[in-house]
């Protein structure tokens, strides 16, 4: 495959072309004037048919080929990368503890690539695992109802309550006895009236007695009721609702315990690492950023008045004029719709193969192909310049001898070669070293 030396072609430097026309026809007027004087016949001692007809003039040979010509034009961007992942701590104001990962290296998604120290959050875990140990028991209590033991305590209570208020109804009607007694008395004058105010306080003080022995028996009757009955829905729901939230806790924890272990979210290659041990985690600063895929683009500038001839797929070949070692194809991927006001020019995204010598920053130029089209191609040493888009060349024709043929001249090529748009066929054999010399009919002998 044979690349355009330049954009412009050979043709469209017309300075270039007439220097190449004069410094060959220079050089086969040198070339004549140091050969021998031709000796006469008669002094040299030739026959007289040889100072006739001549001698053959030595030559080598090329053919006319068919080679695949590409054409294009250079432009000039940075290289970077095609998706920057940032990698942040989501487990905020914890301290750096150990860093597994550096810039240039490829990592897995997934990989571990730095972790944060853990030890109160391990301590918040155990903390709230114990309180769903304790919400669990208590929903597994009420969910079983009462025990027997305690039914029987309840019964007990209340057998108890009742004897309270049997006393306290025994006590209370001992009192109003002694009241009607003294009620009398104290009418007949036998006791004081502050005597008889003393056996009605009493009285009254039985009274309440009674009341609160039977309240203290219906609070116990009640419990033996509720015991019997089991917990009421309501307050096993409760309960259930307590085991969810300290449940709830422990999962928000052991997640928070999950970020302090840094993951890379894809494969691909850290670009930067900010991460230092000891410092501490904070959301809005990235720890590090992944090229991912490790894959890198060129951006290049191109001037909106060439943006027409530039479409995805195209093959751009990618140099850098500070590493001459540096040569690879890339391909167009997108081509930015907005072009800028200033510089007019657009960027064009060109993907880059992989390759250690790539880092994101770098200046490199490119070369996007335009033209991959199948030319005739000869070297532009057999070329005599006429104009500035015709040349002659001599072709071997029968007999060994040459014939002159004006050519049509395209693109100059790399490798010294020059496209032939017209009056060349291909495996046509061409003179290379003697054309200026030579003459349409002229005889020739082929050197190897």
């Amino acid at each position: 495959m044979i690349q355009p030396a330049s954009r412009f072609g050979i043709f469209k430097n017309r300075r270039l072309w007439i220097g190449l026309g004069f410094g060959l026809l220079i050089a086969g007027a040198s070339l004549k004037l140091l050969a021998p004087t031709e000796q006469s016949p008669t002094a040299s001692g030739d026959s007289p048919a040889i100072a006739q007809t001549g001698e053959a003039t030595p030559v080598t040979l090329v053919t006319a080929e068919l080679t695949t010509i590409q054409e294009g034009f250079n432009a000039t961007g940075t290289v970077t990368a095609t998706e920057l992942l940032p990698v942040t701590a989501q487990a905020t104001g914890l301290q750096i503890q150990t860093i597994l990962a550096d810039e240039g290296q490829f990592v897995r998604g997934g990989q571990v690539l730095a972790r944060l120290n853990s030890s109160l959050l391990q301590a918040q875990l155990t903390q709230a695992q114990a309180s769903v140990a304790q919400a669990e028991a208590r929903v597994t209590e009420l969910r079983s109802g009462s025990r027997p033991e305690e039914i029987n305590r309840a019964q007990e209570a209340v057998r108890i309550a009742s004897a309270g208020v049997v006393q306290a109804q025994s006590d209370l009607e001992l009192v109003r006895k002694r009241v009607r007694r003294n009620q009398n008395l104290e009418a007949e004058g036998a006791i004081a009236r502050d005597r008889l105010d003393e056996i009605l306080n009493q009285a009254r003080i039985q009274e309440a007695n009674l009341q609160q022995a039977q309240a203290r028996l219906a609070e116990a009757q009640s419990q033996l009721t509720e015991l019997r009955q089991g917990p009421r829905a309501e307050v096993i729901t409760q309960a259930e609702a307590q085991l969810q939230q300290a449940q709830g806790q422990v999962q928000f924890i052991a997640a928070q315990l999950q970020q302090t272990q840094i993951l890379a979210p894809a494969s691909g290659t850290i670009a930067t690492r900010n991460a230092r041990v000891g410092a501490i985690s904070n959301a809005s600063e990235p720890l590090f950023t992944i090229i991912q895929g490790g894959q890198l683009e060129l951006a290049l500038m191109i001037p909106e008045t060439q943006l027409p001839q530039v479409r995805p797929g195209q093959v751009v070949r990618i140099t850098a004029e500070n590493n001459p070692d540096l040569s690879l194809n890339g391909q167009v991927r997108t081509i930015n719709p907005v072009v800028d006001a200033q510089s007019r020019q657009a960027t064009v995204n060109v993907m880059l193969p992989a390759n250690p010598s790539l880092k994101p920053g770098m200046f490199l130029k490119g070369e996007i192909i335009t033209r991959n089209t199948q030319g005739i191609t000869i070297p532009t040493a057999a070329l005599l310049p006429q104009t500035e888009e015709q040349a002659v060349v001599f072709v071997l024709a029968g007999d060994n001898r040459v014939r002159r043929q004006e050519v049509q001249v395209g693109e100059l090529l790399g490798g010294d070669r020059v496209e032939i748009l017209a009056g060349l066929e291909v495996g046509d054999r061409i003179v290379l070293e003697g054309a200026p010399y030579l003459k349409d009919g002229d005889q020739v002998t082929i050197e190897s």
